[in-house]
């Protein structure tokens, strides 16, 4: 692994008495800008092609934070509002007590730890990271810890400094735990479904655990097992917002439903084998258990004596031709026909 001699080995402290007020708030700006650009990094825009990047020879340069000066200050118009840089900073914006925020900086790893609740390390993610610093320089971002020094937000971006050995700037964030890990990244949308889904359910609570027994041991993906559970297709942000910030509520008779529809849609998989979890097919087969007159068995049936075609080819379709091609397959020379709305 390549190292950085140069980097000091023991706890530093930011000597942050001295810095005017117009330094301090040059920090905050530019710790907020410069976590925008990693920000873009780690969303994809550099891919890391194998999971261990290319070492590259030399020391890694840390990009040093611009000294905010005066003729900046006076000379910048800031272009939403057309004011002045240094006036919109001074008068339309509150400077935080440094006796509250101080950033340290440190190179004592052993001392920072996960949180449980937390989403698991992805290897991809740190590898992306660790070439970035390698290969742009490293940028001064601050990670957020808990009082036990337990990393709320910011651990890939830890761990690969941590493998260049480069140095990690933090602030303390007193009793902070797993709820303000999800918050933080509800507002960022960093996190997939299955990362809230595993953090809440590492938590503790009793709802998430109950779906994610339910999730894994069928093959749907997070929202259409959603579907499944709760009955229909969610038309808006709001299901998913429960979802992430862990207001999500299960109910044992409403499970044991679930169990039932999905195990009679998994029975439809060798008719519809590439699309059969897909979400349009799965919200056409709900509506159906609701059709009156619905018969699953003889569904079945159907499909054994007149496979169609196009199901067994099909990747997925579009509502409305699952609609008229599951009623057409139902009532194909049968008596009792159903027809759905």
């Amino acid at each position: 692994m390549l190292k950085n001699k140069g980097i000091e080995r023991t706890v530093n402290r930011f000597n942050l008495i001295d810095l005017t007020k117009k330094e301090y708030i040059y920090i905050l700006a530019s710790n907020k800008f410069l976590k925008t650009i990693m920000t873009k990094t780690m969303s994809g825009e550099r891919v890391a092609r194998t999971a261990n990047p290319p070492q590259k020879n030399g020391p890694i340069k840390e990009l040093a934070v611009e000294k905010l000066t005066d003729a900046i200050l006076e000379g910048t118009v800031v272009p939403g509002n057309g004011r002045r840089l240094v006036n919109f900073l001074c008068e339309d914006c509150a400077v935080l007590p440094f006796d509250d925020f101080k950033v340290y900086k440190t190179s004592e790893y052993s001392a920072f730890s996960h949180l449980r609740e937390n989403r698991d390390r992805n290897e991809l993610h740190v590898a992306t990271l660790m070439e970035s610093f390698q290969t742009d320089g490293y940028l001064f971002t601050i990670i957020i810890v808990n009082e036990k020094i337990e990393i709320i937000d910011g651990q890939h971006r830890f761990e690969a400094a941590k493998r260049l050995h480069l140095p990690v700037y933090f602030m303390v964030m007193p009793h902070w735990e797993i709820h303000q890990v999800a918050v933080l990244n509800v507002n960022s949308r960093n996190w997939t479904m299955e990362d809230f889904m595993n953090a809440h359910a590492k938590g503790g609570n009793n709802h998430y655990v109950v779906f994610k027994t339910f999730y894994e041991q069928h093959e749907f993906n997070i929202t259409t097992a959603q579907m499944i559970i709760f009955g229909r297709r969610s038309k808006g942000p709001t299901r998913d917002d429960e979802f992430r910030s862990g207001k999500m509520i299960t109910e044992a008779d409403q499970m044991k439903e679930s169990y039932k529809k999905a195990r009679k849609i998994t029975e439809l998989k060798q008719f519809h084998p590439k699309g059969w979890t897909a979400g349009n097919f799965v919200e056409v087969m709900l509506q159906l258990f609701l059709t009156k007159g619905y018969d699953h068995g003889h569904l079945l049936e159907q499909f054994k004596k007149n496979p169609n075609f196009m199901l067994l080819r099909a990747n997925s379709l579009r509502v409305p031709e699952y609609k008229e091609l599951l009623v057409d397959t139902y009532n194909h020379r049968t008596k009792d026909k159903i027809k759905m709305a």
